[in-house]
């Protein structure tokens, strides 16, 4: 760490303001401290620092009025915003003001030291979801780590967020990829019900994907091995940490490649209008940057199938030279018989023909979804709803939309080995669970 690099912190309160000064300190910045915004405004003409912790909620001037006045005189300056009552709606709005990140309180010592290295172009993601806390364990906050407590470090999985199978067939193709600013979304939740968003934040070679939540604390790669739940969506787990609905997202980052990101989420990934549309747009305005590091692709070398072709049900995954996934299913009207096939070779083809494809479900499920507490924030607007007759409450945008969307699940799905997978995917009446368990075969066999 270079001892050159001055961070402002803004905070009214003392305690924060000390605690957090103690600990960069620590690890050899340079602080400046301001108690309100008018004096970090007076502050910044004085000594212009490299990165400013700004808190939200402070008298005189409230943070975010500061932001803008920051961001007006000095856009290039990078603003971590954190707040004690603050929620993904304040994350969203701080982000397109352009804040770098935010951060909820209470602060913890490795999402505040995670958020700034960041910041300052480093990772520090392999050493902290290295050494995360374990299951049942809590994580000390900002405050708690006085009195020489800082270097403590707790001890967890080793886990790392891009496994490399020693002995598969991979090969070197592309270059890896991240994005070149900070993007947000905001939106609902599908089964949580509640108001959710994302924030894609650009990752250092190497770091793989990474879910967090807006205290940066609790960080879960996007890996098989975290998988927890495939009931109607995947569900990730690490401690006490889950995100729902990943798979759409996950299909856009499998198709345009990205191999390098951090999203910072509240619990569930918004359903948007049901589909990838919104995600594929979001990654176009954060811009792809290719990063000067390999990346090894997963090359399907033999067959791998789960289920029975005699029952009706199976997925099943065999050599090709791109991922190709093709997706049958027949089911009483109005669903009917559907079928649909994509080749993974174009991002432009993937928004056009898959990504557009919504998330459906019967009148009839719904009384079950309740029951297991899931489909909370079921929409006529986010959701293609049919009753034993026809689709009640919107178009079809394709005649076989429920197949396509199938292919995009499984496109997101099978982006949770770390890397991109060269193979053709054939499947019938299948979903997550059958996507995870072709998952779970593929990484033993290759092991």
């Amino acid at each position: 760490m270079q001892t050159e690099k001055k961070i402002l912190i803004v905070d009214d309160e003392d305690s924060i303001r000390q605690s957090l000064s103690d600990v960069l300190k620590d690890e050899g910045f340079e602080v400046l401290l301001a108690s309100n915004g008018q004096e970090a405004l007076k502050a910044l003409d004085a000594k212009l620092p490299d990165l400013i912790i700004l808190d939200i909620w402070m008298p005189i001037m409230d943070g975010t009025e500061v932001l803008k006045e920051i961001k007006a005189k000095y856009p290039e300056l990078k603003v971590i915003m954190i707040s004690g009552h603050g929620n993904i709606e304040a994350a969203v709005k701080a982000i397109k003001l352009g804040a770098y990140d935010y951060i909820e309180k209470p602060l913890s010592l490795e999402g505040v030291l995670l958020t700034v290295k960041r910041a300052f172009g480093e990772s520090g993601i392999r050493s902290l979801t290295q050494n995360a806390p374990i299951e049942g364990q809590e994580s000390e906050t900002i405050g708690q780590q006085r009195n020489g407590e800082t270097e403590k470090r707790r001890n967890g999985d080793s886990h790392s967020p891009i496994p490399r199978f020693p002995d598969s067939p991979i090969r070197m193709h592309s270059r890896q990829r991240t994005i070149k600013r900070s993007v947000v979304l905001g939106g609902q939740g599908l089964h949580s019900g509640g108001k959710t968003g994302v924030i894609l934040s650009p990752l250092p070679p190497n770091s793989g994907i990474i879910f967090t939540g807006l205290s940066s604390e609790e960080m879960i790669p996007a890996h098989l091995d975290y998988v927890s739940s495939t009931d109607y969506a995947t569900t990730l787990k690490r401690g006490h940490a889950s995100i729902m609905t990943i798979e759409h997202l996950m299909a856009v980052l499998h198709v345009y490649r990205i191999t390098n990101l951090l999203i910072k989420i509240d619990r569930e990934v918004p359903i948007m209008d049901g589909s990838a549309t919104y995600f594929c747009q979001m990654l176009e305005d954060g811009g792809i940057a290719e990063q000067n590091e390999p990346l090894d692709e997963i090359v399907i070398k033999e067959l791998y199938i789960i289920g029975n072709a005699a029952n009706g049900r199976y997925i099943s995954i065999e050599p090709s030279p791109n991922l190709t996934v093709e997706y049958s299913m027949e089911y009483p009207q109005p669903i009917g018989r559907q079928m649909a096939s994509f080749t993974l070779n174009d991002p432009e083809v993937f928004k056009k023909e898959i990504a557009p494809a919504r998330t459906y479900g019967s009148i009839k499920d719904y009384g079950k979804l309740e029951e297991m507490g899931l489909a909370k924030g079921g929409r006529l607007s986010n959701v293609v709803l049919v009753d034993e007759e026809k689709v009640i409450n919107t178009s079809l945008r394709f005649t076989n939309e429920f197949a396509r969307h199938k292919i995009l699940d499984i496109t997101g799905d099978l982006y949770l080995l770390g890397r991109p997978i060269k193979g053709k995917v054939v499947a019938r009446m299948t979903g997550h669970t059958e996507n995870i368990l072709l998952l779970r075969k593929i990484a033993e066999f290759q092991k």
